[in-house]
């Protein structure tokens, strides 16, 4: 507990300092978040799957080029197109199995391409949003695991997560939608009414995005993802509820933009 509670203590500040200050330390924190990320993904799968690892870390740093230098659209759908031909061609001419090929596809999307909605986020809005996947994921973890301890009676998945309960899920839910009420009436008062369901969304898929980092490592047997933040595992470990909630908050802010723009 005391190894876990140090290591927030170093992360936490760090978190802040890249979150305020933003631009090129935001791009490096997350592109290096990513590639560390997508490592312990591969590591994971390798147990039953061999993926092709440095096309899906060149994809991810092609990837964040295009951030840095604002890149248009159709790069990434040129990306994205280079990236599934090139694995496709892979599987002709090489040993890389179907299945390898999917499990490096998928790494991609799921680690890499999902963090770097954090990016987008800041581009469009630096001050408000940017807490916003920080604030869904974190209230939803503390409350769900509190309220667990508190009265937690009732398994929620037991073969995925033997320790959380419906209970808990629930007062991880209640406790982000009026966090997350709360945190657009003090600071955006026009986004209010939308508050109230990216609070109560994001909380649900927060907490499945928990699941499925949980259903990995059961399927693979593997308690940690990794030992980079010591007491609480690996990249994955710590960043799977905003792997999911991240680009929720990216396209609905989206959404609100839109319809504040056309109003």
């Amino acid at each position: 507990m005391l190894t876990r509670t140090i290591s927030a203590l170093v992360a936490l500040p760090l978190l802040f300092f890249v979150l305020i200050k933003g631009g090129v330390f935001l791009y490096i924190a997350t592109f290096a978040i990513s590639i560390i990320g997508l490592y312990e993904f591969y590591k994971a799968f390798s147990k039953k799957y061999i993926a092709s690892n440095w096309v899906g870390y060149l994809m991810t740093i092609s990837l964040y080029l295009g951030f840095f230098g604002a890149f248009s659209k159709d790069y990434f759908t040129f990306l994205v197109s280079v990236f599934t031909f090139c694995l496709l061609g892979l599987v002709v001419f090489t040993k890389l199995t179907i299945n390898g090929a999917m499990v490096t596809f998928l790494g991609f999307f799921y680690v890499a391409f999902s963090l770097s909605h954090l990016i987008l986020i800041s581009n469009l809005d630096n001050n408000f949003f940017i807490w916003y996947p920080f604030i869904i994921a974190f209230v939803t973890d503390t409350f769900a695991y509190l309220t667990g301890k508190l009265i937690g009676k009732t398994k929620l998945i037991p073969t995925v997560s033997p320790n959380k309960t419906v209970e808990g899920s629930l007062g991880g839910i209640i406790a982000c939608l009026i966090v997350s009420y709360l945190y657009a009436y003090f600071f955006n008062p026009d986004f209010q009414f939308f508050a109230i369901f990216l609070g109560l969304v994001g909380s649900v898929l927060s907490q499945i995005g928990d699941l499925i980092a949980s259903k990995i490592k059961r399927i693979f047997e593997i308690k940690d993802f990794g030992k980079i933040m010591p007491g609480h595992g690996g990249v994955l470990d710590r960043f799977d509820s905003l792997i999911i909630t991240l680009p929720l908050v990216y396209y609905f802010m989206v959404l609100f933009n839109s319809i504040n723009n056309y109003l």
